[in-house]
């Protein structure tokens, strides 16, 4: 083992990802002392180097300066060890693995990745009853950083992660009116919206599928009148596409759900933030406002 080589290539390395010697002592599970002695000509455990090589994203065979040994892209090996993975399972995979990479945006806190999934599996949503009552409880998981934020819960019968990297002109910019929020939340929030929107949603998904006004009265029981407007100011707001169909009684309107997998992800970041009583696991890293209090730019409508 060539001491000298192995150890300019670990500082190099480091050096490239912004590291220290303790950063990589850490992520290694040994001392900054430790990482100075190799760098300086020490030659570290032969049984360290594959976490050595983890810790720098690079191979084996690039620490001893070899060709071939180029540091490895993440995404690519991602996306390989993806299509490996039955069909079925890869979201839920894809899941564990941010939670596991999450790890990373805490370290200043968390020791070690075990500290971080110890502390992750404390999130759970569980039925609690009370006065005759199932409650379910929500630990909701939080890292606030000054270049983002994750949101979500981690948990074995729910989990989910929200994963917000922020703009760099800052989120301003891509935020619509507030008008187009009140005219969403205010339409939501009439009897029977969310009702309608449910029994869209509770039909299989797939392109072209329309719905007839009359169908969705017979469904739900709501008025016509009432069903109509409702599916008419959801398709003002671009949640329903409408289009006029010819039938023997005329030019009648059809509807059909626009993005048929939004709004189940909305209504639990919705739970989210309103759940009374959640617990919130995670720490506030940022010193500056979420909105700097910049102007948004100009939509093209």
């Amino acid at each position: 083992m060539n001491a000298n080589i192995l150890g300019e290539q670990i500082a190099k390395f480091r050096k490239d990802l912004n590291m220290t010697q303790e950063d990589l002592g850490r992520a290694v599970g040994i001392s900054a002392q430790a990482v100075s002695r190799w760098e300086c000509g020490g030659a570290p455990d032969v049984t360290l180097l594959p976490a050595v090589a983890d810790a720098l994203g690079v191979t084996i065979d690039a620490l001893f300066g070899r060709e071939g040994g180029e540091k490895i892209n993440i995404e690519d090996a991602v996306r390989q060890r993806m299509l490996t993975i039955p069909k079925e399972r890869r979201l839920d995979w894809l899941c564990r693995l941010v939670w596991s990479a999450a790890g990373a945006l805490d370290a200043d806190r968390m020791e070690d990745a075990a500290n971080f999934s110890r502390y992750v599996n404390r999130c759970q949503m569980e039925p609690i009853i009370h006065d005759g009552k199932t409650y379910r409880m929500l630990e909701r998981t939080r890292i606030m950083q000054e270049s983002g934020f994750v949101l979500g819960v981690r948990a074995e019968d729910m989990s989910y992660a929200a994963i917000f990297p922020e703009p760099e002109a800052g989120w301003e910019p891509f935020l619509e009116s507030n008008d187009l929020y009140r005219r969403l939340f205010a339409l939501l929030a009439r009897p029977h919206c969310l009702e309608v929107l449910e029994y869209l949603h509770s039909k299989p998904s797939r392109i072209g599928r329309n719905f007839m006004i009359g169908a969705v009265v017979r469904q739900t029981g709501f008025d016509a009148a009432e069903v109509e407007d409702i599916l008419k100011a959801l398709a003002e707001l671009n949640i329903l596409l409408v289009t006029e169909l010819e039938t023997e009684e005329g030019v009648v309107d059809s509807f059909c759900l626009y993005e048929n997998e939004s709004l189940v992800p909305f209504l639990y970041l919705a739970y989210y933030l309103a759940a009374g009583g959640g617990i919130s696991n995670g720490e506030n890293k940022r010193t500056t406002p979420v909105l700097r209090g910049g102007k948004r730019k100009e939509k093209e409508r």
